[in-house]
């Protein structure tokens, strides 16, 4: 019994050991297999870092013309899309009360000009009328001046004979009394014709001045001349009144009808030139960096027929300074103007203020090395590793940085195409040296 038992336990023993064997047996064999790691084969391709934004044509030369005064709309006389001609007239402004003014003042000017002659021909009829009583006065002065003389004889003769007492004292008397009369008339006409004379003078003055540069011409040119600017100043009123076509061009916008009231300032209509564009486009401050003047970026439209019209375009122009955009989302954004030119050809069927779709390349490197960019550890200040997969071992690679996307990374030096790396080397749960197994 003794043995039977024993034969038992060394057969429960022996099972044990064998299980044991086995266990550790899968270890081992599960230790000595290469771990699973997920790989990337290197190829030479093309990498590009693109973005796209959304842009607007734009005419090269286009004007917008505005109301000035405002005022009712007489006539509009254009249809938007209508093609004008330079000084073609395109909108009319009803100006009845500038023409009522204007014959206002034409009417006040014609009243000053009539002051200046009127006033010169009734000075002339003054003075002929002083002349006349002029020459009158000096024919009596004369005969005054005879009779001044007649007296002044009969006076003597009468002292004469009143001293040789052949006449009384009172006949000498009265031939006294008679030459003082004669002497105070000729006196009183002298001082007549001295103040015809002032008057004739200061008349004279007056024509002069009229006719010449004096005072009173003076307040009346002046008079004129104001109501000659307002004159001007009315005609530059009226000439608002008519909207023309600032060039050859085709009408783009005609936001009014005849009959409306215009504010001043208001903008009337545009003219542009057909044919003639670029394309205007905001894009992100942070994509400026790989942008420059000369680049060529790719245009989409979507035309009518929901077909795409694709073609080239170059980048003409980047402003100076960002401004602030609102995005669809309803978020400021900071960006800058890029102004892009194409040839005149591509803009055959298109017209102003569509939208396009512009495609900017910032780099791109042909015929290179892409790698993710979870590929890469930066083990010292711009010193880049790779870990890649040679003989079925884990070995480091030394590389250099190219062109880069937000994904991938462009890697030159030490690989060549078919290397295989380890595609994200932080995730991995692999050592340097190590056995793998490349998962592609």
């Amino acid at each position: 019994m003794a043995t039977k038992a024993g034969s038992k336990k060394f057969i429960k023993y022996g099972i044990i050991a064998v299980a044991a064997m086995a266990v550790i047996s899968a270890i081992v064999i599960a230790a000595l297999q290469p771990v699973s790691v997920e790989c990337v084969v290197l190829e030479e391709r093309v990498l590009q870092n693109i973005f796209n934004e959304i842009g607007e044509i734009i005419p090269l030369a286009e004007a917008g013309l505005y109301s000035k005064s405002g005022g009712q709309l007489l006539a509009v006389k254009v249809s938007e899309g209508a093609a004008v001609r330079e000084g073609e007239l395109l909108i009319v402004f009803d100006g009845s009360d500038l023409q009522n003014e204007q014959e206002g003042v034409l009417a006040e000017i014609a009243v000053t000009d009539s002051q200046i002659n009127g006033q010169i021909l009734a000075l002339e009829t003054q003075r002929n009328s002083l002349a006349a009583e002029k020459t009158s006065m000096q024919n009596r002065a004369e005969q005054a001046l005879i009779e001044e003389g007649k007296q002044r004889e009969d006076l003597a003769s009468a002292q004469v004979l009143y001293e040789n007492g052949v006449i009384p004292a009172q006949d000498y008397y009265n031939a006294q009394t008679a030459y003082e009369l004669s002497l105070k008339n000729s006196a009183l006409l002298g001082e007549q014709l001295r103040h015809l004379a002032q008057q004739i003078s200061t008349v004279n003055t007056q024509i002069g001045d009229l006719r010449g540069g004096g005072n009173l011409r003076q307040q009346l040119t002046a008079q004129k001349a104001a109501l000659e600017l307002r004159l001007d100043l009315l005609r530059e009123k009226r000439k608002e009144l008519e909207v023309v076509a600032p060039f050859d061009g085709a009408v783009s916008e005609l936001p009014f009808k005849e009959g409306q009231i215009v504010p001043p300032g208001c903008l009337l209509c545009s003219v542009y030139q057909p044919g003639q564009y670029r394309v205007d486009c905001y894009i992100l401050v942070e994509n400026t960096a790989g942008v420059a003047v000369g680049d060529e970026v790719e245009i989409t439209v979507n035309m009518q027929n929901n077909e795409d019209k694709v073609f080239a375009g170059s980048i003409a122009r980047i402003a100076p300074a960002a401004v602030d955009r609102v995005s669809k989302a309803g978020l400021s954004e900071k960006r800058v103007k890029i102004e892009i030119a194409a040839p005149e050809e591509a803009w055959d069927g298109l017209g102003p203020n569509w939208p396009v779709e512009v495609r900017f390349i910032t780099a791109q490197a042909k015929n290179c090395l892409i790698a993710p960019k979870a590929a890469l550890l930066e083990e010292a200040d711009d010193e880049w590793k790779v870990w890649a997969v040679q003989a079925g071992k884990v070995v480091e690679v030394a590389v250099e940085r190219g062109v880069q996307t937000p994904s991938q990374v462009e890697i030159k030096g030490n690989l060549k195409p078919g290397d295989m790396i380890i595609k994200n080397v932080k995730s991995c749960k692999v050592t340097l040296g190590q056995s793998v197994k490349a998962v592609i």
